[in-house]
């Protein structure tokens, strides 16, 4: 999720413009603080699921400590918790989500969280980690990591030795984004846990083999994540497998601007594509726009799926048979989910370490098939996400 200020400021315009279908409070915050008021801790509202066969931590600053796998559990107690969440880039819908997902389940505890954004710059975020893992104020992180192996030595190893306890959001850090999310794969040891809902191949390719399936296949351009990143790569390999013929592949910095600019260009060369698919629903948008400037009809000359979607709009262009295929995903579950499981960890409640977010952030065993796919055959069963 590189990017530049000037690309924040146009996602910043979008999300407070409600462009993508949210409410986004706090427009325009950089680094802030956010407590709540309170004593002690309260009963984790989110049960962790622990099925056979999954790895699961447990501790309590009393006794052992949580376990990140690196042999020293980490010594820490619910009231003496200090909370960074390190935003891949609070100008987007997704960062605003996480955010309020993380502060929904710290203000429960009584637990302050300081919130850093990474402004969909991957530099910036990893000089953040290097500063927080460096300063010894904080001993909790929560963050969606965009560097991924990059992010490996200072999350993993520098990290745990400082006593702080990590917890990653979607994406897979040191290179493990290709393991299975069919148990542990997707963990990395040193950190608590992994929370994912799209970077998995078990995940990515059954949504791309569903949106070869409903829209027939052919040639496909792909929107995708930002060059370099995990989801990049796992998105590419996952429509290679689809069966379906790419003939261009974008990376993109998730405006609808650059969507439909990239999309007018694939189609200028590629008179006959089939089928656009995309990683972000204001992507969809562009791609959108981009078809009906063509003189094309969205839905009959080409077809669309998007991925990492859920929101009203989105469900809404799947009614309409516009997008032929959408994803059903809610970043604050994403949030939630990691967020108690480090309130679990503490008070020595067992984690999951790799888990999907279900309903209201609920971690549970991953089926490797998380999230799941939106047709027009099934929308009726969903509700929006509210993202």
């Amino acid at each position: 999720m590189v990017g530049s200020f000037r690309v924040r400021r146009v996602w910043l315009a979008l999300a407070c413009a409600g462009v993508v279908g949210v409410v986004v409070a706090g427009c325009g915050s950089d680094d802030s603080s956010s407590g709540s008021s309170g004593s002690g801790s309260s009963t984790a509202a989110a049960k962790s699921s622990t099925t056979a066969g999954s790895s699961t931590t447990a501790g309590s600053a009393a006794a052992k400590g949580v376990d990140v796998g690196t042999g020293k559990p980490i010594p820490l107690s619910v009231k003496d918790m200090k909370i960074a969440f390190i935003a891949s880039g609070l100008g987007t819908p997704l960062g605003v989500a996480q955010k309020k997902g993380v502060e929904e389940v710290a203000k429960k505890y009584g637990v302050p969280v300081t919130t850093f954004d990474g402004r969909l710059d991957v530099a910036r975020q990893f000089s953040l980690y290097q500063t927080i893992v460096g300063g010894g104020k904080y001993n909790v992180i929560i963050t969606l990591p965009t560097g991924g192996q990059q992010d490996c030595d200072v999350l993993s190893k520098q990290a745990p030795a400082k006593g702080i306890v990590v917890s990653i959001m979607t994406i897979p850090i040191c290179g493990k984004e290709f393991e299975s999310a069919l148990g542990d794969g997707l963990w990395a040891p040193g950190t608590l846990n992994t929370v994912g809902y799209n970077s998995n191949p078990e995940g990515y390719a059954a949504y791309a083999k569903t949106c070869a399936k409903v829209t027939g296949g052919g040639k496909l351009v792909l929107l995708n994540g930002v060059a370099g990143t995990p989801n990049n790569r796992a998105m590419t390999k996952a429509y290679q497998s689809s069966g379906m013929d790419i003939v261009a592949n974008y990376a993109t910095d998730y405006t609808p601007e650059t969507a439909n600019k990239d999309i007018s260009a694939a189609l200028r060369a590629h008179p006959d594509v089939k089928v656009i698919a995309t990683t972000f629903p204001a992507l969809t948008l562009g791609a959108i726009q981009a078809v009906k400037s063509a003189g094309k009809k969205p839905g009959t000359d080409i077809k669309l799926c998007d991925f990492t979607g859920g929101g009203k709009q989105m469900l809404a262009l799947v009614k309409a048979g516009v997008l032929s295929a959408d994803s059903y995903t809610n970043n604050g579950w994403v949030a939630k989910a990691a967020t108690q499981q480090v309130f679990d960890a503490v008070e020595g409640k067992p984690v999951l370490r790799y888990s999907e977010p279900g309903p209201n952030g609920v971690a549970t065993k991953s089926t490797g098939q998380w999230p799941p796919a939106v047709t027009k055959d099934n929308v009726d069963q969903y509700q929006p996400t509210g993202e």
